[in-house]
């Protein structure tokens, strides 16, 4: 057991020999076409031991400034020399796989092919030993226009045969991706089936179903792989840059990608469920990002491999159930809360908090709005009667006088027991002897006098009221009879007795119904 080696432009992936192991293949720019494949143990890791493997050298073949993927035969994971498939990028696309006992076959190419990225290479489906992929070359085929093609590869193969790749996919995706990432789910026999998603670099994405045959490749219509059925996927707000690295967990896709911040922020896909790109969002301080960095997966974790931090290559890992970064190196990240409403699986509701307390207090505010104006209906009803006096004022009755005030008629307001008890006035006593009980009217009564109107309503004075005592001006004298006007009935004319006091005059209005006695000084 040794440290981890630092190796630019290197590849990772799960290896057969542990729950904890991880291969890493890489290249030394120290020793050109030198060839080296470790398998590192990261049970600890803050401390991972790298075992060597294997190496390999061919200056012709393998160099240290070119891209490299590593890809795992999911099928063959129980086989303890289940080996992994070595991809390189560019001009020397080369091709080969790498066992646990230190073998290294042969590296082979596909003839006037070139492949441009770990990005766009997509592991799509697996079947027994086979693994199909999707890949996006330099050079469009001549017999379909475009640069996107199938391969397939198994543990076994060494070499590049007519069953190994294919230019035909039936349906092609676009010709400015950004990066594709692939998921399916393994089978151990028949026909195998998984998704191929591709992001183009107007920054939309389309999923495209995959289906792939293990039959022999022997007539000139038989097909390794084929696309249907292209669907939009959602991209939930969120802009992929051209640093974003994919990586393949069976069923489901997840991408890295650097955030505003320099550090990493994790998303995932799994066109099986829904077509939605969707933001993981961490529950621990994360991992800086980097663009040496490489990425892969152990079990249900996301592996991460630096190559130089402070002058040593270390390891990383999320856990996608847990949702938090392990290793050194972790910083804080602003990045904290989704940018996706709908994902809500075990993380803090920001949003419904900030809405229920927004809620509760408008609808406090409502509350206390409307208590306060019931309070303001309820306990002045002074308001109504200066409205109502008004009113009376305008239609010629005769106004309250010396403050007194008069109780507003309504049917709608409140019970008598919510009004306002208003301060008691003083008034002076007129021969209360003299004054008889009011009896309660149904309707006002009117009685004409040349020179005043004066009217009774019970609604203002019901018996329980006090007596009315009405104020004429000093200049008003009743004469002892009333004489009819011409054209005037005299149903209606009241008779009018008068009767000396020594300071009053009582005047006694009678008609055919009973009313009340009113005193004049």
């Amino acid at each position: 057991m040794s440290s981890v080696p630092s190796y630019e432009n290197s590849c990772i992936a799960p290896a057969a020999t542990g729950p904890s192991d991880v291969w890493l293949v890489g290249v030394s720019e120290s020793n050109p076409g030198r060839l080296d494949a470790y398998i590192v143990n990261i049970a600890d890791i803050n401390t991972p031991s790298a075992r060597f493997i294997a190496t390999q050298v061919d200056t012709q073949r393998w160099s240290g400034l070119a891209q490299k993927g590593c890809y795992p035969f999911s099928n063959t994971m129980n086989e303890p020399n289940s080996p992994v498939l070595l991809q390189q990028f560019g001009s020397k696309s080369y091709t080969t796989n790498v066992y646990p006992n230190g073998t290294v076959a042969e590296g082979t190419n596909f003839v006037n092919y070139t492949f441009v990225s770990p990005t766009l290479f997509s592991l799509s489906s697996a079947v027994d030993g086979f693994n199909w992929y999707n890949a996006f070359s330099d050079q469009r085929s001549t017999t379909t226009n475009s640069r996107w093609m199938g391969i397939r590869w198994r543990p076994t193969w060494s070499l590049v045969s007519r069953g190994t790749f294919d230019n035909i996919l039936s349906v092609y995706p676009t010709d400015r991706p950004l990066l594709s990432v692939g998921t399916f789910e393994p089978k151990a026999s028949g026909t195998g089936s998984g998704y191929h998603t591709v992001f183009d670099s107007d920054g939309s994405g389309m999923a495209y179903s995959a289906v792939a045959s293990p039959a022999p490749f022997n007539q000139s219509d038989d097909r390794i792989l084929t696309l249907a059925n292209p669907q939009k996927v959602d991209m939930s707000g969120i802009t992929l840059t051209v640093r974003a690295i994919p990586i393949t967990m069976s069923s489901v896709g997840y991408i890295l990608d650097g955030a505003s911040d320099d550090t990493t922020v994790v998303y995932s896909i799994n066109p099986s469920k829904e077509l939605k790109l969707r933001r993981v969002d961490a529950l621990s301080d994360v991992v800086p990002f980097s663009t040496s960095m490489v990425a892969s997966y152990v079990n249900t974790q996301i592996v991460v491999y630096t190559p130089s931090v402070k002058g040593k290559a270390i390891f990383n890992t999320f856990d996608t159930v847990t949702r938090k970064w392990s290793g050194p190196g972790l910083v804080k990240s602003q990045f904290t809360v989704s940018n996706d409403p709908d994902d809500t699986s075990g993380k803090i509701p920001i949003g419904a908090i900030i809405g229920g307390t927004v809620g509760g207090l408008v609808i406090i505010a409502i509350a206390v709005f409307l208590i306060v104006r019931h309070r303001r209906k309820t306990r002045s009803p002074g308001s109504l009667t200066e409205k109502e006096d008004a009113d009376d004022n305008s239609a010629g009755t005769t106004p309250t006088q010396h403050g007194q005030q008069e109780q507003p008629h309504s049917t709608q307001l409140p019970p008598q027991a919510l009004y306002y008890e208003r301060p008691k006035v003083h008034r002076p006593q007129l021969l209360p002897q003299l004054l008889p009980q009011l009896q309660p009217q149904q309707e006002p009564e009117e009685f004409l006098h040349p020179s005043r109107r004066i009217k009774y309503d019970p609604h203002l004075f019901p018996p329980q009221h006090p007596h009315a005592i009405m104020y004429p001006d000093e200049s008003f004298t009743l004469p002892s009879t009333l004489e009819p006007t011409a054209g005037q009935c005299c149903d209606n004319r009241p008779n009018v007795e008068v009767s000396d006091y020594p300071a009053y005059k009582q005047v006694t209005y009678s008609t055919s119904q009973q009313h009340p006695h009113s005193y004049f000084p």
